[in-house]
This record gives structure tokens, sequence and C-alpha cells, in this order.
């Protein structure tokens, strides 16, 4: 497996998991790698961190569900935050 395919994989995993908030060590293992190198490795094909990919996928899933008309509580816990605190920015 090359690097573009690990990388859109993980991306693919991070997309069908991003409620559970997956740790790096779960996304290197998907790619199988070391945290230390997937983390390189995504930053320089993705452009961002692992972490900040995460962050902007789960807010902006959250914005879409509260623009839906779901509760501010409810699109927080269904984007996989803590609680309703974050969401308030997009309300």
């Amino acid at each position: 497996m090359n690097d573009y395919e690990r990388i859109a994989r993980v991306i693919r995993y991070v997309d069908a998991h991003h409620a559970e908030q997956p740790r790096l060590s779960a996304l290197a293992r998907e790619a199988g790698l070391s945290m230390f190198h997937f983390h390189r490795l995504f930053s320089a094909w993705a452009g961002v961190t692992p972490k900040n990919f995460l962050q902007w996928l789960t807010f902006s899933r959250a914005q879409g569900l509260l623009r839906n008309g779901k509760s501010v509580l409810g699109a927080a816990l269904e984007a996989g935050l803590s609680g309703p605190a974050v969401c308030t920015i997009f309300a």
C-alpha cells in the first residue's frame, strides 16, 4: 500500500467514525504505522494534522445538524462532542 492509499484509508475511517473521536493511536494503527510516522505522513499529504482534520470534520457535522434543526445538545452528541458548549458557536 502506498502513502496516498494509507492516508485515503484513514480519511475514510475518520469520516465513518468521527463521532467516536478516534485517538491518534487508532488512526496510526489503521494506517499500519507508528504514531510519529503517521502524524508526519498525514500532515504532509492532508495539509493539516490528524487532530485538526478531526476537529474540522466534527464541527462541520455539528454545524450541518444545527442548520437542519437539530437541538444544540442533540447536534453536539451526534457529532461526537462531549457537550453542547462548543455547538453554541454555530447556533
